[in-house]
């Protein structure tokens, strides 16, 4: 299993700070990230943030429902550098939730998290159809819901590809596995409980 990182986040009013320590190092200094950089993250699938020396890209998997950063931790100074490249993976919704949190209770927020585990594979995963996708991401509540799920699910690392279809229930698909270019498993993604869609809920039938 890969070592997991854990994260230290401090969430401020104009920019988050960050640390990572693992078991065989720790940041050499803490990175800032301005809140309007992290805010890009909604409509750009990459941002680039610079600290001091040090850089970092953000990228932003919204099938996965994570964020991915990639530092290049460096320190010295123009004549000589050194350092080492890091790289961790965190929830983004999590993420998000204490961003807006830190403005609504106007007060620092800590968060201390473990890197998300990506020992085992995440499939590929396709849609084939779209009109169904478009429906569900262009409600909050709902995209959430299949971000996370299609997350969860789907970490099938000997899959080469899911494609996903749309199914004749609102918000809701038909997907079939690839595996060695045959088709494998399939069934449907139907979203149960649409009469309260703050408590509707995913589930997969095979």
């Amino acid at each position: 299993m890969k070592k997991r990182t854990l994260v230290y986040m401090i969430f401020r009013e104009d920019y988050v700070g960050l640390r990572t320590v693992s078991r065989s190092k720790k940041s050499p200094h803490r990175f800032y990230i301005s809140r309007n950089k992290l805010e890009e993250l909604e409509h750009k699938p990459e941002v680039i943030a610079c600290d001091i020396h040090s850089f970092a890209v953000l990228r932003r998997d919204t099938y996965a429902g994570t964020l991915e950063i990639a530092f290049t931790w460096l320190g010295g100074d123009k004549n000589s550098l050194s350092g080492y490249q890091d790289t961790i993976i965190l929830p983004y919704d999590e993420m998000v939730e204490h961003l807006h949190e830190s403005v609504s209770e106007r007060k620092p927020i800590v968060w201390k998290a473990l890197s998300v585990d990506d020992s085992v594979g995440q499939a590929r995963i396709v849609f084939k159809s779209r009109k169904n996708l478009h429906a569900a991401l262009g409600n909050g509540v709902i995209r959430r819901k299949l971000i996370r799920f299609l997350r969860d699910q789907f970490r099938w690392g000997n899959s080469e590809e899911i494609e996903i279809y749309d199914d004749f229930v609102p918000y809701s698909f038909f997907f079939r596995e690839i595996k060695d270019g045959k088709a494998g498993i399939s069934g449907g993604l139907i979203l149960h409980g649409q009469e309260d869609m703050k408590k509707a809920y995913y589930s997969m039938h095979t």
